[in-house]
């Protein structure tokens, strides 16, 4: 699996960002777009400097797990006590998406997310907060610590 999602005629249709559909919404004001995982929907907001709504069910239970993101931080988040499943991938030299994004889950509790967590041994469950703070943390690891934003204005 790339990393790079590509259509029949070469375009670039995704890299954590997509255009496919996942069960991970991402809406930014235009059209519907998707997210390979549940930590790309808390880091593109700051990233883009756009307000952001993520629809994503709960691994678990498929209840709605439903976040507003904000360049500056977490808005709401419903239900309360969602949480975001965190891994760290085994093989350092395998895909984004396969070693690390395809389980980076949100659950709509700490309880919901148990089961999963028995099931991944060295996996963390973090909050929503805590997600997006680590997030942030990555932002600025890739961007050299630069501050700046990808957005065009």
């Amino acid at each position: 699996m790339s990393d790079v999602e590509t259509d029949s005629d070469g375009n670039v249709v995704g890299m954590g960002l997509t255009l496919r559909p996942t069960s991970h919404k991402f809406r930014i004001g235009g059209p519907q777009l998707y997210t390979w995982c549940a930590l790309d929907t808390l880091m593109y907001p700051p990233l883009l400097g756009e307000a952001a709504t993520v629809e994503s069910p709960c691994r678990a239970t498929g209840e709605p797990v439903r976040v507003e993101i904000g360049p500056e931080g977490i808005r709401t988040v419903e239900p309360e006590d969602a949480v975001v499943s965190i891994v760290v991938p085994e093989d350092c030299c395998a895909t984004v998406r396969g070693s690390f994004c395809n389980e980076v889950h949100f659950f709509a509790s700490r309880d919901a997310a148990s089961g999963w967590l028995g099931d991944h041994p060295g996996a963390l469950i973090v909050s929503v907060q805590e997600a997006f703070e680590l997030g942030r943390l990555l932002n600025s690891a890739t961007s050299a610590g630069d501050g700046q934003n990808i957005s065009s204005d």
